[in-house]
């Protein structure tokens, strides 16, 4: 049985001195000192060789990379992604990424990628949204393309441009940076027309009765 481990690696670790220019104000001294120590975290190579090990003595066999996607800030946590294809830049280049995933797999660790598939950003300049001009070229139109809770767009998963867009997405991860398995976020929210939202439970299935309703729903949400 495989056991996951949810960690910040060396690729996330740059997060903690990284800064959100659209959520906070700094003079440029202090935007020049955190890019530096941003670096330094994102780009040392000790982080990798401290943290490996000490998953392999801890008797784990996997670890998950959180926010890979490219994102346009990191108080979302990763999840609102603007570009399905490049590695985040926040955290350091694609080359950085490669070598983190091959160090693991040299230890007998799996990398699981923590993969953004049921939403994606509202922006308009460096998103999917309104790429095309309109509202439904990836996305259910109007309302219904609108994760309220999250400010996201939906997917529309009826479209099969949208199926091969996302499943050649997922593909290319594997094949271009040896990612083993994927963490697929929110699934509810793929599944269910309540998105996981204003149930019993937040981001579970409620009830029996529940279940089997919106389950009923689905091919009209299709």
């Amino acid at each position: 049985m495989e056991t996951h481990l949810g960690l910040r690696t060396p690729f996330l670790l740059g997060s903690c001195s990284l800064f959100n220019q659209q959520m906070e104000s700094h003079t440029m001294e202090e935007t020049m000192i955190r890019q530096k120590r941003s670096q330094e975290l994102t780009h040392t190579p000790t982080l990798e060789m401290m943290c490996f090990p000490l998953i392999k003595r801890l008797g784990y066999n996997a670890v998950q990379i959180m926010a890979v996607q490219e994102h346009s800030y990191y108080v979302r946590f990763g999840y609102h992604v603007t570009n399905f294809f490049a590695p985040s830049s926040h955290f350091g280049t694609s080359d950085d990424l490669k070598s983190l995933i091959d160090r693991a797999h040299k230890m007998g660790l799996l990398v699981l990628m923590d993969i953004v598939h049921s939403h994606a950003s509202n922006n308009m300049l460096d998103g999917l949204n309104m790429f095309d001009g309109t509202d439904a070229h990836y996305f259910h139109s109007r309302s219904k393309g609108h994760r309220w809770m999250w400010d996201s767009r939906l997917f529309n998963y009826g479209s099969w441009e949208v199926h091969r867009f996302l499943l050649s997405n997922a593909r290319w991860w594997l094949e271009e940076y040896k990612f083993d398995r994927f963490r697929f976020d929110v699934v509810t929210s793929m599944m269910y027309t309540h998105h996981g939202l204003q149930t019993k439970s937040y981001g579970n299935i409620a009830t029996k009765d529940a279940n089997q309703k919106h389950l009923k729903g689905t091919n009209k949400h299709l």
